[in-house]
């Protein structure tokens, strides 16, 4: 990671920061259409009094105003996790809490308005992902869940236990609404065909030494994956063969979040904790460091990319972040040309 360690800080720049009333764990862009300029950050605040309680907000932002002060928030249980539905004209946004409530959230210009909730258990709701009108959430037990989220009842289809401890994190291919993926604290990645039955899955590569955090689909190219684990690697895997992964790089730091850039697919950014936030171009399947984003002060958690591809017509990316315990939201560019 230190490898040309100023050309990869160079190639990031700050645009705006905003302080947090609570811990900050999560970030999303809207993906709809004329709402693009906006992104929601959950928080994740522990308050340790007479009875610990953990506490919870949602607050949208714009990139287009002149400072990053929400336009509106919500208050809520303790957020793990948001995600946007992809597939519908209006932006909904679900979120998983420490209350083990699954909610969605109509988003507009100016407010973010409750829509439907389920409480799919008494533990902690982890991570969230939908394709078309089904959502997958998984749970500190090392439960997943499948959901019908086309009506306000929000039915369960189907739910298992395939891991042993927490399931840090559930997400859907993005070729395939039947195939599944999910990440543990028991240290295994695994693959499910939701159309069989669903037990333990395929387990990918050998069983970690440290938990999988982190998993997501190429947005185009098939059978592409991404991990992040505890144990500081990204790892590439061709699900055709899950023997073992196809390309592996070190982020520094715990990945705890990967999003691939959306628009072209060529890049892969990390939340990686303790090591700030990294991106990495990918090129026949091999991943390089292409920037490094060190200006938080504590875990880095949450990042999303700007779903619009070059932000205002530059040759510019732009990514939101935020970190935890200095409660501290940011948006910056990202160029592969060195300012």
């Amino acid at each position: 990671m230190s490898q040309n360690t100023d050309e990869m800080l160079n190639r990031c720049e700050t645009l705006k920061t905003y302080q947090t009333p609570l811990t900050a764990d999560c970030v999303e862009f809207c993906p709809i259409g004329e709402y693009t300029d906006f992104f929601v950050c959950g928080n994740y605040q522990l308050e340790n009094g007479e009875k610990s309680e953990r506490i919870g907000k949602l607050s949208l932002h714009n990139v287009s105003m002149a400072s990053l002060d929400p336009i509106c928030s919500v208050d809520s249980d303790a957020i793990l996790d948001i995600k946007f539905m992809k597939s519908l004209e209006k932006p909904i946004l679900a979120s998983v809490e420490s209350s083990g409530y699954f909610r969605l959230w109509a988003v507009s210009g100016l407010e973010i308005k409750y829509i439907a909730s389920k409480q799919l258990c008494y533990d902690i709701l982890l991570s969230c992902d939908f394709y078309d009108m089904q959502s997958a959430v998984s749970t500190s037990s090392g439960a997943l869940v499948l959901l019908d989220v086309s009506t306000e009842s929000l039915a369960v289809k189907s739910s298992w236990t395939p891991h042993d401890h927490e399931a840090w994190i559930v997400a859907f291919d993005r070729k395939d609404r039947n195939i599944l993926y999910s990440g543990s604290d028991d240290c295994c990645l695994r693959m499910y065909d939701t159309r069989l039955s669903l037990g333990k899955g395929t387990l990918l590569g050998k069983k970690g030494d440290m938990g999988i955090t982190s998993i997501q689909s190429h947005p185009f190219e098939d059978y592409l994956l991404a991990s992040g684990s505890y144990d500081e690697t990204v790892k590439l895997w061709d699900t055709r063969s899950t023997r073992s992964p196809i390309e592996e790089v070190c982020a520094g730091g715990g990945a705890w979040r990967l999003k691939w850039e959306p628009k072209y697919g060529k890049h892969l950014l990390a939340a990686a904790m303790h090591n700030g936030f990294h991106i990495f171009s990918s090129q026949l399947k091999k991943l390089n460091l292409a920037g490094s984003y060190m200006k938080h002060s504590s875990l880095a958690y949450g990042c999303d990319w700007f779903r619009g591809g070059f932000f205002r017509g530059e040759n510019k990316f732009l990514v939101a972040s935020c970190s935890m315990y200095d409660k501290a939201l940011h948006t910056w560019s990202f160029s592969e040309s060195v300012c």
